[in-house]
């Protein structure tokens, strides 16, 4: 949104366009992860992030100063969902894959694995992400 300020627009537009790469980033980021565990592949996941992450980030940066169009704020939220899956991707990397088939065979439905597996393993990099994500709306 602060680029937008300098460019002389109005606060209303920026603030659109801020909330639109932040809703964005985070629904491709979500789609992503719910990707990678439905195809079950979370070694993975932290390669991918890592390989597009300085393209990626570096295009979402300067994309504003080449395209002037409705669209942008769309296109900074698909280049800046790798950054968003950084801190995802670390302790899913170091997750075991017999965890969850141990937690199934313990009788575990999917909301105590979410409740009991997930969500402590997972808390703090979203809280990272969703910092991650709101700051970079701001800052484009």
């Amino acid at each position: 949104m602060i680029p937008y300020f300098a460019l002389g627009v109005s606060a209303q537009a920026a603030l659109v366009c801020g909330v639109i790469m932040l809703v964005t980033s985070l629904l491709v980021t979500a789609a992503s992860v719910l990707l990678v565990f439905a195809l079950r592949a979370e070694q993975h996941l932290y390669t991918l992030a890592l390989a597009l992450l300085l393209p990626c980030t570096g295009a979402c940066m300067a994309l504003p100063a080449f395209v002037h169009a409705a669209t942008t704020p769309i296109l900074q939220g698909l280049l800046l969902s790798p950054l968003l899956l950084l801190p995802l991707s670390l302790p899913v990397r170091a997750l075991q894959c017999s965890w969850i088939a141990t937690a199934q065979e313990l009788g575990a439905n999917k909301l105590a694995r979410l409740y009991f597996f997930w969500w402590p393993l997972l808390k703090k990099p979203l809280v990272l992400t969703l910092s991650f994500a709101t700051l970079c709306s701001i800052l484009q």
